[in-house]
């Protein structure tokens, strides 16, 4: 199928079951892909360039995190962060619904938000290229170990820790602690509580 009306950038991000490949959506594709090769090429040795290119690919009004090359996104203009964020190396957002990262949120490498899927009961679907994306929305305050994987569909509430490899597949209320595959809560995080790690700094 090829009709232009199943392929638009308002379409895939809203949910729908849409058809990539179109012209506006390989537009997005190629303004984002230049933009991410110098980023990637900089080694992180340019750090004004480098703010200045993901400026040019976030959403309006986004925050520009500290961000390690090398990374790939795949649209830009469907992921907002707020203020004083941290991504680490190898960072891959598929952005084809929109991605929220709340303040101060900071993630490990090799970590993933992944919007988007395939059909997974109609085989013919699946062989003519159909996709649907969902949402990903992340809390405030929150650090991803390395090897996090954000499937699609999934809010991360507020100040929550999710341990290395973990796989999010369902929602995670405030102050969690999330470890394993799936990712499931292990206990709810104490901000108040005796075990603060402040309690051992020799200062």
């Amino acid at each position: 199928m090829s009709d232009p009306k199943y392929s638009t950038f308002e379409r895939m991000s809203s949910g729908q079951w849409y058809l990539p490949g179109s012209e506006e959506l390989e537009a997005i594709h190629t303004h984002t892909r230049k933009r991410l090769r110098e980023f990637n090429a900089l080694g992180n040795l340019d750090l004004d360039r480098a703010e200045a290119l993901l400026g040019e690919i976030l959403a309006d009004g986004s925050a520009v995190p500290e961000w390690w090359a090398p990374t790939q996104v795949e649209y830009g203009r469907n992921t907002t962060f707020g203020e004083g964020c941290f991504v680490n190396v190898n960072m891959v957002i598929l952005d084809c619904a929109p991605v929220t990262v709340g303040a101060r949120t900071m993630f490990g490498p090799n970590c993933e938000l992944i919007t988007v899927g395939h059909p997974v009961n109609d085989l013919q679907m699946r062989r003519d290229g159909w996709e649907q994306a969902r949402p990903i929305t992340i809390g405030e305050d929150c650090w991803f170990g390395s090897r996090v994987s954000v499937m699609p569909g999934v809010r991360v509430g507020d100040r929550c820790v999710v341990g290395a490899g973990a796989v999010i597949t369902k929602d995670v209320p405030d102050d969690s602690l999330v470890m394993g595959v799936p990712g499931r809560v292990v206990r709810t995080l104490n901000q108040e509580g005796d075990a603060l790690e402040r309690e051992e700094l020799d200062v």
